[in-house]
């Protein structure tokens, strides 16, 4: 008999695998979290009497054959990850994993009561000091650099499931490379993706961009595919990490969420994270029929020119940080605003899937999406504030 856990039986479930006491059962605290798009993953914060923090996290198609199961994918990189010496420094990312049960695929892990996820904080303090975002480029310049050349890695990531697919594969959604059938959009949608897919569809040169952007994606070093700030977790007082970064190399930052990484492409990495601090902009805009497009957008609560720096500061430290990127890719910053356009489509994906409205606002992230995948090179000065070669003027590398 399998267990799908909730709210009401994760304490049963904790005791029986002696990660809680019987007396603390009626004092245990938990706030379920809902999975945006078609994943299913059940997500549990659960407060202790002791006052440590735990993170379960179930897929709810685990009995499901056909499926991949991603808990068991999680699981191995974090033991393979910790097998290997020379990437301790990568495995320190991680929060550490308590318990896994492989029958019912969940995990969970101890979290500490002292770290917040980066869109948590931003929304509660919209500031946006630029040491966070340097942290943020640095992080993912160390994830990239340090395992590109690791041939265990490589070979890991690579490997192949019972059913000849790679264990760890680039998402990209099969709907957005091929145009779906009547039956099976109504399966795989609710009614409000009908708007998003009739114009992604009708729309032949942004589809192709999509589908060739995908295609020749590279595989060169191991890639998160979720940098979204809500899986990067940083201690509460995030405005001193600077200081913490000059005094120790401890790992600040910790990246959760490593169900979607393969051996791919660190533009789109980089485009994620962009894409995240985009999305405080675009979330923000005061949408009304009354209004247009352009006035919202300057009516904006959390203005452009706020999250700017914090983009231009993340995208410097991790090329000053991982300079070989741009000698390997000549196209890399190109492909970066591409990547953007590609995860601003994703979390427009992932909101429908999850029954959310595709409303006005919606419409203009997907207008942005579009601008950014099929004109990179005149896209860039809208987010990073002059042209691509006045940036890299700037930058001043080596």
């Amino acid at each position: 008999m399998t267990t799908k856990l909730n709210s009401n039986n994760v304490s049963q479930y904790l005791l029986e695998v002696s990660l809680s006491e019987e007396q603390d059962i009626e004092l245990i605290n938990i706030k379920p979290k809902c999975s945006q798009g078609s994943n299913n993953l059940i997500f549990l914060t659960i407060h202790l009497p002791s006052g440590q923090q735990l993170f379960v996290k179930q897929d709810s198609h685990h009995y499901d054959n056909k499926k991949t199961n991603i808990i068991n994918c999680e699981w191995r990189l974090h033991k393979f990850l910790q097998s290997l010496p020379n990437l301790s420094q990568i495995y320190s990312l991680l929060l550490e994993i308590l318990h896994f049960d492989d029958i019912n695929s969940i995990l969970i892990y101890k979290q500490s009561d002292n770290y917040i996820n980066l869109e948590s904080h931003y929304k509660k303090n919209k500031s946006f000091p630029i040491a966070i975002a340097e942290l943020m480029g640095i992080t993912l310049a160390n994830l990239h650099r340090e395992t590109l050349n690791c041939q265990n890695c490589c070979d890991f990531l690579n490997e192949e499931a019972v059913d000849g697919k790679c264990y760890y594969q680039f998402p990209h959604p099969s709907h957005l490379l091929g145009r779906l059938k009547p039956e099976i959009l109504t399966q795989e949608y609710p009614p409000e993706g009908n708007i998003f897919m009739s114009f992604y569809h009708n729309c032949e040169n942004l589809q192709s961009t999509v589908t060739e952007l995908v295609a020749t994606h590279n595989h060169y070093c191991l890639t998160h595919n979720g940098y979204e700030l809500n899986n990067i977790l940083i201690p509460r007082s995030g405005e001193g990490i600077l200081s913490k970064i000059e005094r120790s190399n401890e790992r600040i930052i910790k990246l959760i969420n490593w169900d979607k990484c393969s051996w791919g492409d660190p533009a789109f990495d980089v485009g994620t994270a962009i894409a995240g601090y985009l999305l405080l902009w675009l979330e923000s805009l005061i949408i009304h029929p009354a209004i247009k497009l352009e006035e919202s957008l300057k009516l904006a609560i959390i203005p452009l020119e706020a999250v700017q720096p914090s983009v231009v500061t993340l995208t410097s430290s991790y090329i000053s940080s991982f300079p070989k990127v741009l000698e390997e890719f000549p196209d890399f910053l190109s492909r970066v605003v591409q990547f953007t356009g590609l995860a601003l489509l994703y979390k427009i994906i992932a909101r429908i899937q999850s029954f959310e409205a595709f409303d006005h606002r919606q419409i203009c992230i997907l207008q942005l999406a579009k601008r950014l995948l099929c004109q990179p090179e005149k896209s860039f000065s809208s987010i990073f504030g002059m042209t691509e070669a006045d940036w890299l003027k700037a930058l001043k590398l080596p």
